[in-house]
């Protein structure tokens, strides 16, 4: 089980890792993209839009890869001064709200999203939010029209993403597992 759980942790770390670089560039790209717009004339509504959507993805993203990789908020100075097992079961407790965070998020995206009620409506929007009073298949953004429910699917991610990777860190407090040897490009030090 501790290797499912660490194979999977993984393969959501390589996922993310692209994931996240391709966020980073697009943002970057449609931020210059509109900036020489408007030093020429003119403003690109959508590429603001997108740079945003970008960004929140992103940011997503990135937090459950900081999780995973130790690097989430801490109060360090509590390092310093307690001793290495305190440190240890401070470092515990932080995956297990991590693991306890996650879950709640997939329970109450699942309630938002309700893909359950909108099968039993006959995948039929106007039906679903006849009987369900959740419009949240209908909203779409202010520029391009693009529905807002591909972007919210991020969060179910997320949360699945971080009780699985607080859950891999977990094993690795518990001492089910050896810890695992961050490699420098995981914490954004690059490649030696």
């Amino acid at each position: 089980m501790v290797r499912l759980i660490r194979g999977l942790s993984e393969a959501l770390i390589a996922v993310e890792r692209r994931a996240l670089m391709a966020l980073v560039a697009a943002v970057a790209v449609l931020v210059l993209l509109n900036v020489g717009g408007r030093a020429i004339g003119f403003t690109l509504a959508w590429a603001d839009e997108l740079a945003i959507l970008a960004m929140v993805l992103a940011a997503f993203v990135g937090a459950a890869l900081m999780l995973r990789a130790r690097m989430d908020p801490a109060v360090l100075i509590l390092h310093e001064v307690l001793p290495a097992r305190a440190v240890a079961v401070l470092r515990g407790a932080v995956s297990l709200v991590g693991f306890g965070f996650g879950l709640a998020l997939v329970w109450m995206c699942w309630r938002w999203l309700d893909p359950a009620g909108l099968a039993a409506s006959g995948f039929d929007v106007a039906e679903f939010e006849m009987t369900r009073f959740n419009f949240v298949y209908t909203e779409v953004t202010p520029v391009l029209g693009l529905p807002f429910w591909w972007f919210y699917l991020v969060m179910p991610w997320f949360g699945l993403s971080l009780s699985v990777h607080a859950l891999a860190n977990l094993t690795e407090d518990a001492g089910l597992a050896p810890a695992r040897a961050l490699d420098r490009d995981l914490r954004g030090e690059g490649t030696p």
